[in-house]
């Protein structure tokens, strides 16, 4: 193999080694960012509560957001819908002009 093949695989290797390592970090972030429905379902029922929602930190507004069946409860589903619509919705960046 002459220099300029040898580069090229390189290149190719570290493209894909690259690819692979973004990857598995967003899969981890994707990971993390699920609640852990067992630690907010205190009573072990399988659903969440307004009371236990807010125990850990939840809003009631954000729980009421999430209950898209309006039975007062989140299913792990609708927890997930209360916990990451809160945590993706960074304010907006305040610009200040002179």
């Amino acid at each position: 193999m002459n220099t300029f093949d040898i580069r090229i695989r390189n290149a190719a290797i570290a493209t894909l080694l690259c690819a692979f390592v973004a990857a598995q970090a967003l899969a981890a972030s994707a990971n993390s960012a699920k609640p852990d429905f067992k630690a907010y379902d205190q009573n072990s029922d399988g659903m969440v509560s307004l009371e236990e929602f807010v125990v850990k930190g939840g809003k009631g507004k954000d729980f009421l957001a999430a209950d898209a069946n309006k039975d007062n409860h989140l299913s792990s589903d609708e927890l997930i819908e209360a916990t990451v619509s809160k945590t993706s919705q960074a304010p907006a960046p305040q610009t200040q002009y002179r």
